[in-house]
């Protein structure tokens, strides 16, 4: 048999999906799923009547950046906090997902490290691998709630390899929030080393005190910054798979074109439902935020009452990267699948390990993700508490 490419075995497993085929096989369980972002906050409205009021004669294809009617809409939404965009500045793709990808394939060569704040989004890695470049990570801390390093230290990981540096504000997994001193620093060290920066900003619209300041706001390092933004999180809308790669730099832009070119276009359907979501009223995300924030501060709040666990309160999204008191996150994890019940209920958790590029990190951590409704996040801890109390694993003091 021939033998795969040295690429495809080099994909890491995603710490977020890796458990679905064991919780698949288990029966008679009613698992609360607090490893994967997906909401189960109902879809607005004016997104469903988007879905059922396409009546199209042909499902043609799109232009390869988009329809011209979308890429409009997303620089009218995003020229709320940075002024001036316009449908040059803004490629629609398959997905948050695919506008990092893009990213990463415009911005390095085979060979070429990108930087990660770490722990990081776990498919980062895998979007590097399938461009040819790798992740570097620059490891932040949960003890001062994982802010950026200092420049010195900062400089220590650049060498010849590095072309880009790639963070999520608000951060998934940890939910911090960078904000416009924190974020101009790390842009104008960029411009010192001439590299790009790739915002993660699918988490923008979920925040709990200060609003995230965008990597869009900064005109004077506008052509090194590329915006990654999504339909998924925000708009409880993750199975339309429609995001958005946002930059002022026309050269760059004119590559991603081209990309795009070789994948033809991301399909109407979902940009007409992105056209609704793009147009909705500023209360929208105000009810948003106050739903999250609930279930965040219910989590948080039943997690500080659970001895040896320590439980960061997020700035914004709906994670936390979670220290427990065991030897093994993954196989607490398992036992949690496999073993442990609570009156047929038991909890998914995603792996600590899988948000950091060495795997013997992040060995005592999970990421818990508040994306149901807070009794349900409630009777997760409760139930996470009790699993704690039977797993058999070493504690740590």
């Amino acid at each position: 048999m021939p033998s795969l490419s040295g690429r495809v075995g080099a994909l890491q497993e995603s710490a977020i999906r890796k458990l679905d085929a064991l919780v698949r096989a288990q029966e008679g369980v009613s698992f609360h799923r607090l490893n994967i972002g997906q909401p189960d906050v109902a879809t607005p409205e004016p997104l469903l009547e988007a879905i059922r009021s396409f009546q199209p004669e042909v499902i043609a294809y799109g232009p390869a950046s988009g329809l011209p009617s979308c890429r409009e809409a997303a620089a009218r939404y995003h020229s709320r906090w940075s002024p001036g965009l316009g449908e040059p500045n803004v490629a629609v793709t398959v997905g948050g997902s695919e506008a990092l990808l893009f990213a990463f394939t415009a911005t390095c060569d085979p060979g070429d490290t990108v930087l990660a704040l770490e722990p990081y989004y776990t498919n980062y890695n895998g979007f590097a691998t399938v461009a040819g470049a790798r992740v570097k990570p620059i490891r932040t801390h949960l003890i001062d709630n994982f802010r950026i390093p200092a420049d010195g230290e900062l400089d220590l990981y650049v060498d010849p390899s590095v072309k880009a540096i790639v963070f999520s504000n608000p951060a998934n997994p940890t939910g911090a929030v960078y904000g416009k001193e924190e974020l101009a620093r790390l842009l104008a060290w960029a411009e010192r080393h001439d590299l790009f920066v790739i915002a993660d900003e699918v988490y923008r619209r979920i925040w709990f005190d200060e609003a995230p300041t965008s990597a869009l706001e900064f005109p004077e390092f506008a052509d090194r910054v590329i915006v990654v933004d999504s339909m998924s999180k925000t708009y409880s809308a993750c199975g339309l798979r429609l995001g958005f790669l946002i930059s002022r730099n026309t050269a760059l832009m004119e590559k991603v074109e081209r990309i795009g070119q070789a994948r033809l276009g991301a399909q109407p359907l979902a940009q007409h439902v992105a056209i609704a979501a793009l147009d909705l009223d500023e209360s929208y995300y105000d009810e948003v935020r106050a739903i999250y924030k609930a279930r965040v501060d219910t989590m948080i709040d039943a997690l500080s009452l659970v001895e040896g666990v320590h439980a960061p309160r997020p700035a914004g999204a709906f994670y936390s990267m979670v220290e427990l008191p065991i030897d093994d996150a993954d196989r607490f994890a398992r036992f949690l699948i496999s073993e442990f019940r609570d009156d047929g209920e038991s909890v998914v958790v995603a792996p600590g390990p899988g948000f950091y590029a060495d795997p013997t990190d992040g060995w005592n951590q999970v990421r818990l993700a508040a994306v149901v409704e807070a009794e349900r996040v409630a009777r997760a801890v409760e139930i996470l508490a009790k699993a704690l109390a039977a797993y058999p694993g070493v504690r740590q003091p």
